[in-house]
């Protein structure tokens, strides 16, 4: 070994002192490891340290045959998790260099170090190669594709121990996989045949923790007042390490990395068809979202409005001034579904109204400003969580790939809590289970059951400028104009441009 790579070895042992999960996930010797049933406890830091421990136990000819592998579901998410907690955790002077896109650490001793994303099932197949580990950071988030998909490149020229790592939360579409090789150590039920004989219960080591393991949260009043904010079912799933109160009713159709979207991509054209939703309330919460649905026919949810202890009157003035744009103009909204709730007369009698209703007193406010009066949603909760559930499954091309007929904006987290933590009735399965904080699962479920038709013509301007950008000959372009000159004619003559 070099000078300098004795060195690193001494420098970790001092900078990182484990804690006693920690401490007993770093010496197993199970092939596959889960540390987590929480948020707090230190994951991914442990994730790090247990790779930088493991690569720098090769000497400078074995480590150049050494390669492992962090990956996270989406590339945000691995530039806002791992990347950053790599660089605020991992001293400079442990490794030699540390390159941007694609992310890869040399070390010291030559190993190396790739961070990557896998958003997609099949994108498992686009990280061939010879990985001696893999680290799964929020594993939950992974199908079991994703992370049995790997298998054939998990494998070491200079090493028999080649392994896979978890870290994550009880909380994402691969609950249905971790829970059972993991937490209850049989096999899954996406396993094969095959795969269920070759199942052994000892290869696969669960190491749960808390927010309580961390001497630093446990203590950390807002670390805790953060978590107890959070929906019942989510509170004991990120709190407590509950496996038993998420992964329920949307488990198989929510998926996050393939549902969700950045709050940037909320790009509605003035011909899409949009409309608004809402769950009325005023001890608990009004939840108001805006919809609408692209050339595709993919529905996308957006711009999450929660407030509480509105009259009617006081809700439409803010519902108008979240409608209106910085120009003062409003998109067009051909309809407002709206909960069942604000149209009986047991509700106008909270403002001492008997003769209209909450919904008739919040359309007089909208409708000089063009919104739609509200539309009495009904009572069809069967009806209405189904059509959510498989929205969020079903996929539809879209612009040349495969996306989800239901994208939700990153600024409706409340939404997303809930589709996370939205428990199965035990009685009746096909439902979701009453929970506290269901609001926003209603104010969009409501929009979602009352969708405004399919996608709306695309004008001829518009499919012009397409057809003109999406063609790059010189001479067909001009063919085009021309040919769009020739019906401007033919049109202001009255006439039809193709006679």
């Amino acid at each position: 070994m070099t000078e300098g790579f004795e060195r690193a070895v001494v420098d970790l042992r001092k900078s990182y002192s484990p804690y006693p999960m920690q401490r007993e996930f770093h010496a197993s010797s199970a092939r596959y490891r889960f540390l987590g049933g929480a948020a707090g406890p230190g994951k991914t830091t442990a994730m790090l340290m247990e790779n930088l421990i493991t690569v720098n136990e090769f000497n400078l000819d074995d480590a150049k045959q050494v390669q492992t592998l962090f990956l996270r579901r989406t590339q945000p998410m691995l530039e806002n998790t791992l990347v950053t907690r790599f660089r605020e955790k991992i001293d400079r002077s442990l490794y030699k260099k540390f390159t941007e896109k694609p992310f890869e650490v040399l070390w010291l001793n030559g190993a190396l170090t790739r961070f990557g994303s896998c958003q997609y099932e099949d994108d498992i197949f686009g990280w061939q190669g010879q990985w001696k580990d893999v680290y799964y950071d929020e594993v939950c988030e992974f199908t079991w594709k994703q992370w049995n998909g790997i298998a054939p490149w998990n494998r070491c020229s200079v090493s028999k121990d080649a392994r896979r790592l978890g870290a994550g939360n009880p909380v994402g579409v691969g609950t249905t996989w971790v829970r059972p090789t993991f937490v209850d150590h049989r096999p899954c039920d996406e396993m094969d045949a095959s795969q269920r004989r070759q199942y052994r219960a000892e290869d696969y080591a669960f190491f749960p923790c808390t927010y309580l393991d961390n001497p630093i949260y446990a203590n950390d009043p807002i670390f805790i007042a953060g978590l107890m904010s959070l929906p019942e079912a989510l509170r004991k799933a990120l709190m407590d390490g509950s496996w038993d109160v998420t992964g329920g009713y949307f488990t198989g159709a929510f998926d996050r990395a393939l549902n969700v979207i950045p709050a940037e991509e909320w790009n509605p054209q003035p011909w899409h068809r949009q409309w608004i939703s809402g769950d009325w309330g005023f001890e608990h919460w009004t939840a108001l979202y805006r919809h609408y649905m692209d050339d595709f026919g993919v529905i996308r949810t957006g711009r999450e409005l929660m407030i509480q202890h509105h009259d009617p009157e006081m809700l439409g003035e803010r519902i108008i001034a979240w409608l209106v744009d910085d120009k003062g103009n409003f998109p067009k909204i051909q309809s407002f579904p709206f909960s069942h709730d604000a149209f009986a007369s047991t509700a106008t009698k909270t403002f001492g109204a008997t003769s209209n209703s909450v919904a008739m007193r919040l359309g007089g406010v909208l409708r000089p400003y063009g919104i739609p009066l509200p539309l009495n949603s009904g009572k069809d909760k069967l009806g209405r969580e189904q059509t959510m559930y498989n929205l969020l499954r079903k996929e539809i091309s879209g612009g040349g790939q495969k996306v989800r007929n239901w994208l939700i904006c990153e600024d409706c987290p409340k939404l997303i809590d809930c589709l996370i933590a939205a428990p199965r009735d035990d009685k009746r399965p096909e439902m979701i289970a009453e929970f506290s904080g269901d609001d926003p699962l209603q104010g969009a479920g409501y929009g979602l059951y009352h969708i405004v038709g399919r996608p709306a013509a695309i004008p001829h301007d518009e499919q012009v400028r397409r057809e003109l950008a999406a063609t790059p000959d010189p001479v067909a372009n001009y063919l085009i104009q021309l040919r769009e000159h020739t019906r401007q004619e033919k049109q202001a003559q009255g006439g039809n441009w193709w006679e």
